[in-house]
């Protein structure tokens, strides 16, 4: 009975705790939606109301009018090329580390490591990035941000793809290559289908890393041709103050694909980071 009793209120506890963490996590997306779609005259209005408020979508029409649509496209651009490079030189680079042994792999493979924290701190690399591109004259054109993006999330794409790889049994590949099964059948053909959870995974954080990408985008390209959703939403911060409803009809409109890209690949998400974890 106490057992019984304790776990009860452990499930009770646990789900008031993820109650109260829902509650903190959407309250913010909440406001913006609703901010985004008062009239200037509720938006200002003291005490503010969360329900029964005036809607318009002034504030969709005015962000759609200047340009939005285009940056968000970009950032669709953006996004969709470094995660296709990304898989693709992160697969057959984490294959590479899995399956082959080569002289200098333990240093190449350190260096990976190393590499991780580009994906959350790729500011710090923006001025010789910036001289580099420049040099090479490849800043400020339409690839300029997919190189970049590709390059600072490729190493916590390789090491998502090198756990999934060990976790597929090498058996498989020697019992296809028995049957006649090619190298390039293998590689290509044969173990890409067992790796869609680390794909999946991979294919988030280099969506993540890509579309919520500000310093660097605002430094590499100029004007409104190249600049991506996050440059658009900064618009409306301007200096004499914020004009709260284009800013969060923008930052509404840039969280839609966010939560599209979730939905569609969040199921393999754990799977995928988990890959590999119980092996020895």
């Amino acid at each position: 009975m106490r057992q019984t009793t304790k776990k009860k209120i452990i499930g009770v506890v646990e789900i008031l705790v993820l109650i109260v963490i829902a509650i903190v996590s959407l309250t913010p997306i909440y406001w913006g939606i609703v901010t985004s779609l008062k009239p200037l005259n509720e938006i200002n209005a003291y005490p503010p109301k969360l329900f029964g408020f005036t809607v318009t979508l002034a504030h969709y029409r005015r962000v759609f009018a200047s340009g939005l649509l285009r940056s968000l496209l970009n950032s669709v651009l953006y996004s969709a090329a470094a995660i296709i490079l990304g898989l693709v030189l992160g697969y057959l680079a984490s294959y590479g580390f899995s399956r082959r042994v080569f002289r200098t792999r333990e240093f190449w493979f350190y260096l990976v490591v190393i590499g991780i924290p580009l994906s959350t701190g790729s500011s710090v690399l923006l001025i010789p990035n910036y001289l580099l591109m420049m040099k090479l004259h490849l800043a400020n054109h339409w690839y300029t941000m997919p190189l970049l993006y590709t390059a600072y999330n490729l190493p916590l794409c390789i090491w998502l793809l090198i756990a999934g790889i060990r976790a597929v049994p090498y058996e498989i590949e020697e019992s296809a290559a028995i049957d006649g099964c090619s190298q390039f059948y293998v590689v290509t053909r044969l173990i890409p289908p067992m790796l869609k959870p680390s794909f999946a995974a991979a294919s988030i954080f280099i969506f993540i890393g890509s579309w919520n990408e500000y310093i660097t985008t605002s430094v590499m390209v100029n004007g409104e041709k190249f600049k991506n959703i996050q440059m658009a939403i900064y618009d409306y911060l301007g200096v004499f103050g914020q004009e709260w409803g284009p800013l969060t009809a923008a930052a509404t409109v840039a969280i839609v694909p966010i939560l599209i890209v979730f939905t569609v690949l969040g199921k393999q998400l754990v799977s995928g980071l988990t890959a590999g974890a119980v092996k020895g």
